[in-house]
């Protein structure tokens, strides 16, 4: 094959190819830049020559199958505009001996597996498909410009073990998903998210949805003070459950010998919704309600509070709120008292669901969709790297494309 078709191949129109080996392995192309096209890196000015040579191996996408791999000829300039240096090659990745359309492929690779399986099928080490990897995500977050946001959700995820958090922002109205990734779930995690926004980015949000985590309302009230916050039904009913699995663990405790059989591992047929019960569920309920257990009558009240987020207004929900409390048997009281007293205590971001009607059950979608990647990684001991990750697969970096 002569050396026009190998520089047609290679599709480079700025280089010029000198010779071409073969091994059973690799292929190996010299190129150089043509006299008169040597360019300043700084000031872009052409020079005719160049006052001395040096030769760089730098890997390129596969030939035939092959790995190939361009010896580069970089000869150094003396350019008017005090430039003392090496020309410019736009076709090589800065620091990395590869072609940006070699990092370009390696960054897609990645993007749809895992680093060491993009290192295996490119037959390069794990940190050069890491590099290139990081590379492509911090020109993609640099580049993306946040979407307008007016409905955004909070809440927290555990990325390690000891209680170690991101905390995660997400877009509820237009599906941009992730938004934003900070460590830790204190009050300054949330802050250094509205910070970096401008005053019409904060101005267009409109309503916060989160979990009943003092630190975040504190942020939300000092940089949003005009949004409405709203409690997530999914987190509400979530303390709901842990009230009814405290007198479950207490009634397993305390029941009879003859009773123990019929109380114990039933959890999750307390905790499921009536509309997903299956025939076996259905049974194991009616043998509750035969033995007079006190977990059956603790079901039907979480039942019966489900009938609050079918009400219209505030006015309705108060009222149903204090009828439901009063309702509840008084030996059962003592195990729902705590929950009723932190919806009191947060009744304001409660009632304002029937104003939004907004859950967060776009960001439960996209918590599971996390944990995925980390498993799929074997975890990241690399924080920022792992937070970039997020933003590219479950969040509003997705559709975009990086320039290298």
């Amino acid at each position: 094959m002569d050396l026009e078709t190998i520089k047609e191949l290679l599709n480079l129109p700025e280089i010029e190819v000198s010779k071409v080996r073969q091994t059973p392995e690799e292929v190996l192309i010299w190129v150089h830049i043509p006299d008169g096209r040597h360019r300043c890196p700084r000031c872009g000015r052409l020079h005719a020559k160049v006052t001395e040579v040096r030769e760089i191996k730098v890997r390129d996408l596969s030939i035939f199958g092959k790995t190939c791999y361009l010896i580069v000829s970089k000869g150094r300039l003396h350019c008017p505009c005090s430039y003392r240096g090496y020309e410019a090659l736009d076709f090589v990745n800065s620091y990395q001996k590869q072609t940006t359309r070699f990092s370009e492929f390696l960054f897609a690779l990645c993007d749809r597996m895992t680093v060491m399986d993009a290192a295996g099928l490119m037959k390069v080490d794990w940190k050069r498909a890491y590099h290139a990897d990081r590379q492509g995500l911090e020109q993609l977050k640099a580049s993306v410009a946040l979407p307008k946001m007016t409905f955004i959700g909070v809440d927290e995820i555990a990325f390690e073990k000891h209680h170690r958090y991101f905390t995660i922002v997400y877009d509820l109205a237009d599906g941009n998903g992730t938004l934003y990734v900070g460590k830790d779930r204190t009050c300054q995690s949330l802050s250094d998210f509205f910070e970096s926004l401008t005053p019409t980015q904060r101005e267009s949000i409109q309503v916060v949805s989160m979990d009943m985590w003092d630190p975040y309302i504190r942020s939300v009230r000092q940089h949003l003070p005009h949004a409405d916050i709203v409690f997530d039904r999914f987190h509400i009913k979530k303390h709901l459950n842990q009230s009814l699995d405290a007198l479950r663990r207490s009634v397993v405790r305390h029941a009879p010998l003859q009773e123990k059989p019929f109380v114990k591992n039933k959890r999750w047929v307390l905790l499921k919704n009536q509309s997903n019960h299956t025939v076996r569920d259905k049974r194991a309920l009616e043998q509750l309600k035969q033995i007079n257990s006190p977990l059956y009558e603790a079901y039907l009240v979480k039942e019966q509070f489900d009938q609050f987020f079918t009400l219209q207004s505030e006015a309705q929900g108060k009222e149903f709120l204090k009828n439901w409390f009063e309702q509840i048997p008084q030996t059962l009281q003592p195990y729902f008292k705590t929950f009723y007293n932190m919806i009191n205590r947060y009744l304001y971001g409660i009632l304002t669901f029937f104003k939004h009607r907004i859950t967060n059950a776009v960001a439960e979608g996209l918590n599971n969709k996390i944990k995925v990647l980390k498993r799929m990684a074997y975890g990241y001991r690399d924080y920022s790297y792992f937070q970039l990750k997020i933003l590219r697969k479950c969040g509003y970096l997705k559709q975009a494309s990086p320039v290298f």
